[in-house]
């Protein structure tokens, strides 16, 4: 191993190790475990190490790391590393519990209580290293995204807090439900808005031993915890928001109201950007149970109970993002069990499936197609690699983005601000066909859509049995129209609101429904999507996120 070449080390140029077997050091992951021999050492119990900032030098992110000597190389991987050491001691210092942990972090903060340097921990910090030098030049991007995405999280949520003192406490929906909305919120305040271990430096007076602690220094310099800390508070707001939605049971109302205006020639052009893409993502066969018509209406429906919000039919909202749902159990408490990346297979032989239908209509794209060649070769062989296998799941993790990050609250409030509209306007003629009880009180009010149904049903079946509507003439719901006037109106400002959000904050750009977005050029998409950021975060989040200050 030695080549000929003597052992002493390079000490000239600042490395432990000779210079000349720099390669065979970076095979055997030396630097790495030189780095943490060096920090083991000056660890003892109940003691949490402080360095002074810039004792191990200054780290410089512009440089270009191919050029520089293998000395350079060195001293950078010391300064990154050295550096953030001391904060994974923090979780052992104050028994601090993360929300969710990586490999990494788990191997580091137990490196901090048993001070055993292993090979296997010397391979986790060196990607660790690597994932750093990656992203060199936007060190702080991980950490700017789950900053937005929190302050995003938190103006959603306030929103809807807002709207709940409007309207009594419905009885369907359980206080754990608020409850974890109100967890959420908490979790944002504390991690990303606030900074939980800079706070428990100062309650504790270790922010008063070395240099003043940065706000954020673990997580502006772990982009992997960032990204898993956002998959599990985007993946609460899913789950949590679906659960809104099933119970109340409002937005799918209006899916059928909507879907029976537009079936009037003078309501075709009432689009509804938001609920298609809600469709989209549930499926026109679960939301609508049966073809999306104005045949939905039964005529023996007037003979049926009204509809009570309760959670328990058949039209239960649950994730689609079959890969999203995969890694979630492990990064969110509380899911199935069932769940897991052991059910890879399962996706890949549901996609191989696909695979098969599709390939004999378009088989010069699915060469061109990764993903139908990796479903493919699971098909014939049973067996894919574990590099074909990442590709294939960071793929559909990043198609799955906008699904996951689709806001069921906002589109829960538009759906109560719009049912409120459509009531006040028709209250007299529900009170004149329903007496004034036609609404026990307003967690009721997605029945509307109900009323709207039954009143025009029976005007219908009154107006034939006059006779008319035969041969192409059109009977026309005088209710259903002032409703469709209603959504018109209320949608031209209403109607996009959350596609609008997905096309701030997703990174995968590529809107879930159809529009005619593809005509415009990258530049005006991002400039576009700068232009509705204070429409989703407002001016307040906005300013927070230019300057770094938390919100009042």
């Amino acid at each position: 191993m030695s080549r000929g070449i003597p052992a002493a080390p390079s000490t000239e140029v600042g490395l432990p190790y000779n210079k000349n077997m720099a390669d065979v050091a970076d095979w055997c992951y030396v630097p790495t475990k030189v780095l943490l021999d060096a920090f083991a050492n000056v660890l003892h119990d109940n003691h949490q190490p402080v360095f002074k900032k810039g004792y191990f030098g200054t780290y410089n992110p512009k440089a270009n790391r191919e050029r520089v000597s293998v000395g350079q190389k060195f001293n950078e991987d010391k300064i990154i590393l050295l550096s953030i050491l001391p904060e994974f001691c923090m979780f052992d210092t104050f028994k601090f519990r993360t929300l969710n942990s990586d490999a990494i972090t788990q191997g580091l903060v137990e490196f901090s209580k048993n001070k055993k340097v292993t090979l296997w921990l010397c391979f986790a910090s060196q990607i660790f290293l690597d994932i750093h030098h990656i992203m060199r030049y936007s060190t702080l991007g991980a950490f700017g995204d789950l900053r937005m995405s929190g302050l995003r999280i938190q103006k959603v949520i306030d929103v809807y807090l807002k709207l709940s003192k409007t309207h009594p406490q419905p009885k369907f929906w359980a206080k754990e439900g608020d409850e974890e909305i109100q967890g959420i919120s908490s979790t944002v305040d504390s991690w990303i808005i606030q900074d939980a271990f800079l706070n428990l430096r100062v309650l504790s007076g270790l922010d008063k031993t070395g240099s003043p602690p940065e706000k954020h220094a673990l997580l502006s310099q772990h982009s992997l915890l960032c990204g898993l800390i956002l998959f599990h508070l985007n993946i609460r707001m899913q789950r949590v928001g679906q659960q809104l939605v099933t119970q109340w049971y409002d937005v799918q109302q209006l899916a059928f109201l909507h879907n029976l205006v537009i079936n009037y020639a003078m309501h075709k052009d009432v689009r509804w950007p938001d609920m298609d893409a809600f469709i989209k993502i549930h499926g026109e066969s679960h939301i609508f149970i049966g073809i999306s018509s104005a045949a939905n209406f039964a005529r023996d429906s007037r003979s049926k109970p009204f509809h009570k919000p309760d959670g328990k039919n058949p039209r239960l909202l649950k994730p689609t993002t079959a890969v999203a749902n995969l890694f979630s159990p492990k990064y969110v408490e509380g899911l199935a069990e069932d769940a897991g990346i052991v059910n890879i297979d399962r996706i890949l032989d549901e996609l191989s499936q696909k695979s098969k239908l599709e390939s004999s209509s378009c088989k010069e794209l699915n060469r061109a197609n990764a993903e139908l060649s990796i479903t493919q070769k699971w098909s014939n062989t049973r067996n894919i690699d574990t590099l074909h296998l990442l590709a294939f799941l960071k793929t559909k993790l990043y198609e799955e983005e906008p699904v996951i990050l689709y806001n069921y609250f906002g589109m829960h409030k538009r759906s109560i601000e719009l049912l409120r509209l459509i009531g006040e306007k028709e209250h007299d003629k529900f009170d004149q066909y329903f007496t004034a009880g036609y609404m026990p009180d307003e967690s009721f009010i997605s029945n509307i859509v109900l009323l709207i149904h039954h009143v025009a049903q029976g005007s219908a079946q009154n107006a034939r049995s006059m006779g008319l509507g035969s041969g192409d003439v059109e009977l026309v719901s005088r209710i259903v129209m002032s409703s469709g006037d209603v959504m018109r109106e209320y949608l031209k400002k209403n109607g996009d609101v959350a596609c609008k959000e997905l096309r701030v904050f997703c990174k995968n750009k590529k809107p879930i429904q159809d529009e005619v977005a593809d005509d415009a050029g990258e530049s005006d998409g991002l400039v576009t999507s700068w232009l509705h950021l204070e429409d989703v975060l407002g001016p307040k989040g906005v300013a927070s996120l230019m300057t770094g200050i938390p919100m009042a």
